[in-house]
């Protein structure tokens, strides 16, 4: 249990979203078979939504693991390319496997760290899908916050981190760097100038957050 939401409801919300595609529920039970962490599917739906209603020209993922989230990403992406950027070698390979079992020609897969490779990129993106090393998400927000279009959107996963981030109830002093971190990226997007956000309690936490087109 996440402690985010209690079970009978993520069973009904998976009961009542629509269904992924063979190749899709393939994927995300290769990844936990191998116990590598993905998106919940819940998630995922409202990441293709957002790309729905956004219609973004580019997308930036931080952290493609082996491309699961990508590809949810790209189920309702109508624009020129999705960039995604995965530090293990292992792990870009199986996404990279994954992206043609789909289909999907427009994802260029980078491997490096997000950090180095952010810098270097070219242009502009629309929606910047954050989910990589969760103790450098404030780093991550600063050069995304670079790259964003104005009016475009910034999402960070795991954002309420199985309710520790919410509720010291819940608190491991495993995670007491992590849960700092995580608390000061939720305060810097929900009270940044150029920033206009909301937390959705969905998975671990989703914090969805809008850059204010400069007057």
């Amino acid at each position: 249990m996440s402690n985010i939401l209690q079970e009978w409801i993520i069973d009904y919300l998976r009961k009542e979203q629509p269904a992924m595609s063979g190749n899709l529920k393939e994927i995300e039970a290769e990844a936990k078979a191998r116990n590598i962490p993905i998106i919940e599917p819940e998630v995922g739906n409202l990441l293709s939504l957002l790309v729905k209603i956004n219609a973004p020209r580019r997308i930036l993922e931080l952290g493609t693991a082996t491309g699961y989230s990508t590809l949810w990403l790209a189920k309702e992406f109508r624009g020129e390319e999705i960039v995604t950027i995965e530090l293990k070698e292992a792990d870009a390979q199986q996404a990279e496997q994954n992206f043609k079992r789909l289909g999907c020609d427009n994802i260029e897969l980078i491997v490096g760290d997000a950090l180095e490779v952010m810098p270097q990129l070219n242009g502009k993106f629309d929606l910047i899908f954050i989910d990589a090393a969760k103790g450098q998400y404030l780093n991550f927000l600063e050069e995304s916050l670079d790259l964003v279009t104005d009016g475009g959107l910034i999402i960070a996963d795991d954002v309420l981190f199985k309710g520790m981030i919410a509720d010291d109830r819940f608190y491991h002093p495993r995670y007491s760097t992590l849960v700092k971190r995580l608390r000061e990226y939720v305060e810097q997007v929900m009270n940044h100038q150029q920033l206009t956000s909301s937390i959705i309690p969905l998975g671990d936490g989703v914090a969805i957050s809008v850059k204010r087109e400069e007057i």
